[in-house]
C-alpha cells in the first residue's frame, strides 16, 4: 500500500477515535460524527477544486496541502514535468525531421485519412506549386485532378508506384501509410530520365532500322560470293555469312524491344486461347528440334486477355532457350497449369542449369551466363529481355528456378481470365 494512503487511513482512524471519545464525554456522538464527515468531505472537495484549476492552467507553482493531497500534488507535478520533457524532446525530433525533409530533393506531402494535406516540404511546393497558407487542408485529388491518381488514392492499394504527368513534368508517385490513418506521399521528378529513355529507345530503333539495309546488301553479296568461291575463301565467306545472319537477328530483336517499350505500341485486349497457342509453339519447336530432344506437351484449357503475337514470341523464346541449352536426348516439358493464383505457362528442362547468382540478371539486355557458349549456340542475349517486356505489358511475371547440372524452370504467371474464374467457382 502507498505510504501516503496508509498515513491518510491512520489519520482518519485517529480522528474517528477522537470524535467517539469526545462524543461519549459530551453525549453528542452522532452529531460529532456527522460534523466530522461533512468537514472531511468539504476538505476533499476544496482540494479537488484546486487541482482542477491547476490542471486547467498548469504552472510551476504547485498548490500546497497536507496528507494524501500533498502526495497527490507531488505525483501529478512530477508526471507533468516528465510530459513536458517528453513533449519538448518530441518537438525537437519533429523539428529536425521537418528540417531534414525540407532539404530532400524528393517531394514529401503528409496526408490525413481524408487525403487532405497536413504538411509538405519545399520540393513538393516547387513540383506541385503549393502554398503553405492556402493549400494546407486541401484534398490531394483536388491538386492532382487526374482519374488515375484519384483511383489510386481511393483503392488504398499502395504496393506499387504510379507515374503521371503534372505541370509538364513526368512524376513517379508513391504513398506510404504510417501512424493512425496517416499517409506520406512522395514524388520524384523523372522527366529527364524519361527523356533519356526516349532518346535511347529512338536511337536504338532508328539505328537498327538503318543498319538493316546495308546488312541485307552485305549478306546478299556474301551469299553470291559463296556460290562462286573456291575452297580457299569459301570457309571465311561462310563465317562472314553466319555473323551477318547473327547481326540480323540482333537487329530484329532490338527493333522488337524498341516497339515493346514504345508508348505507341498498342496492347490488344483480345481473348487468347493459350492451349491453342502453346500447341502451335510445340509443333514449331518439334520441327526445329528435329528429334534431338524429347519434348513433352502438357496443357489444359485456359484463356487470358492480351496480344497473341507477343505471347507467342515470348513463349517461343523460352522454348528456344531450352532447346539451345539442353544436351541432346534431354527432356523438355512445355506446360499450362491453372490454379487459384492464375494461369501458368512454362518450360522445364533437364539441361545445364543456371548458377543462383545469375538468375536475378537474366532479363537484362545482352546479359550472358556463359558468353562464349551463348554466342556459340547462336543466342542474341535479348530473348529474355523481350520475354520480360511482354509479360510486363500483360501484367504478368516471370518465375525462374534452376539447379546447376539438373535443369531449369521458366514459368510465366498470368491473371486468370474472368470466365475461367467463373468456371473454377462453379
Amino acid at each position: 500500500m502507498n505510504t501516503g494512503l496508509r498515513r491518510e487511513i491512520t489519520n482518519l482512524v485517529a480522528a474517528g477515535v477522537f470524535i467517539l471519545i469526545l462524543g461519549v464525554l459530551t453525549g453528542y456522538t452522532l452529531e460529532l460524527l456527522i460534523a466530522g464527515l461533512i468537514g472531511y468531505i468539504a476538505w476533499h472537495l476544496y482540494n479537488l477544486s484546486r487541482l482542477i484549476r491547476w490542471l486547467s492552467k498548469p504552472t510551476k507553482v504547485l498548490p500546497e496541502s497536507i496528507g494524501i493531497w500533498d502526495e497527490l500534488y507531488y505525483q501529478i507535478y512530477h508526471l507533468y514535468q516528465r510530459q513536458r520533457k517528453a513533449r519538448k524532446k518530441l518537438k525537437t525530433i519533429v523539428s529536425r525531421f521537418q528540417s531534414s525533409t525540407q532539404a530532400l530533393p524528393i517531394a514529401a506531402i503528409a496526408l490525413n485519412r481524408n487525403n487532405e494535406i497536413e504538411w509538405f516540404n519545399q520540393a513538393a511546393e516547387r513540383i506541385f506549386s503549393l502554398q503553405h497558407g492556402i493549400d494546407v487542408g486541401k484534398r490531394m485529388n483536388n491538386i492532382i485532378r487526374q482519374p488515375a491518381f484519384t483511383n489510386y488514392l481511393l483503392k488504398r492499394d499502395f504496393n506499387e508506384m504510379i507515374e503521371l504527368e503534372f505541370n509538364h513534368r513526368q512524376l513517379s508517385l508513391c504513398i506510404t501509410p504510417y501512424g493512425h490513418d496517416q499517409f506520406l506521399l512522395t514524388a520524384r521528378d523523372i522527366t529527364q530520365q524519361r527523356q533519356l529513355d526516349d532518346m535511347r529507345r529512338d536511337f536504338v530503333a532508328n539505328a537498327s532500322h538503318e543498319l538493316r539495309t546495308p546488312l541485307t546488301v552485305i549478306s546478299g553479296f556474301v551469299e553470291a560470293l559463296c556460290d562462286q568461291a573456291d575452297s580457299r575463301i569459301k570457309t571465311p565467306l561462310e563465317k562472314i555469312q553466319q555473323q551477318a545472319v547473327r547481326m540480323q537477328q540482333i537487329l530484329d530483336d532490338l527493333i522488337i524491344l524498341a516497339r515493346l517499350e514504345s508508348k505507341l505500341a498498342p496492347l490488344l485486349h483480345d481473348r487468347v486461347d493459350l492451349e491453342e497457342l502453346v500447341q502451335q509453339i510445340y509443333n514449331d519447336a518439334a520441327m526445329i528440334d528435329n528429334d534431338r530432344h524429347e519434348i513433352i506437351l502438357s496443357t489444359r484449357p485456359a484463356s487470358i486477355m492480351g496480344n497473341s503475337v507477343e505471347l507467342q514470341m515470348a513463349i517461343t523464346n523460352l522454348v528456344t532457350n531450352a532447346i539451345r541449352y539442353t544436351p541432346e536426348n534431354g527432356t523438355i516439358r512445355l506446360f499450362i497449369n491453372v490454379d487459384d493464383d492464375g494461369v501458368h505457362v512454362g518450360v522445364e528442362d533437364d539441361g545445364i542449369g543456371i548458377m543462383p547468382e545469375h538468375i536475378g540478371r537474366l532479363t537484362e539486355r545482352f546479359y550472358r551466363v556463359d558468353p562464349g557458349r551463348s554466342r556459340e549456340q547462336g543466342g542474341t542475349g535479348l530473348g529474355l529481355a523481350i520475354v520480360k517486356h511482354v509479360l510486363d505489358r500483360h501484367k504478368a511475371s516471370l518465375h525462374v528456378d534452376s539447379i546447376p547440372g539438373k535443369g531449369s524452370l521458366f514459368r510465366c504467371d498470368f491473371e486468370l481470365f474472368e470466365q475461367e474464374k467463373e468456371e473454377q467457382a462453379a
